[in-house]
């Protein structure tokens, strides 16, 4: 059994004591507002705004290509959800700035991705920021926007 020194149990009974002392004056002078965890503000959440007039495309903007831009500056995931088709989501993965100017045509290893009426699409920053694109469907919302002289869709993602 270790045995403990006269020196070493005086010196450990002094530096318990001194810090007993310190919190009951730090408690005794210290106003509670200073010591109370500061809570952050609420949230304000502005009113939705009201409705945006849906944009109208000719009857024969159904099918096409889809092009797609990023003029943000960060990474970002562009999703496809096909509602007809039942295959798994596809996706492509853009850099800061790739494709910004005119965009860049979506396409697989195999065959050219085309998109349709109804299909959702979503991007997503992939740097941590937090920032999102979407949901948008196709030939519902304001994008993808239909480019009736190249006969696809196109997004570009703005910051």
């Amino acid at each position: 059994m270790p045995s403990v020194r006269i020196k070493e149990a005086y010196s450990v009974l002094l530096g318990v004591t001194l810090a007993l002392v310190g919190v009951a004056l730090w408690q005794r002078f210290v106003p509670d507002a200073a010591r109370d965890p500061v809570e952050p503000p609420a949230v304000m959440i502005p009113p939705l705004p009201s409705p945006l007039p849906q944009p109208t495309y000719p009857p024969t903007a159904t099918q096409g290509s889809l092009r797609v831009g990023n003029r943000t500056d960060h990474s970002v995931r562009v999703v496809v959800l096909s509602r007809k088709l039942k295959i798994e989501p596809l996706n492509w993965d853009f850099a800061p700035q790739e494709g910004g100017r005119e965009g860049l045509l979506l396409s697989l290893p195999n065959n050219k991705v085309r998109v349709d009426r109804g299909d959702v699409i979503v991007a997503f920053a992939t740097d941590g920021s937090r920032a999102y694109w979407g949901p948008n469907i196709v030939g519902e919302t304001e994008a993808p926007f239909w480019d009736g002289d190249r006969r696809e869709w196109s997004m570009v993602l703005q910051p």
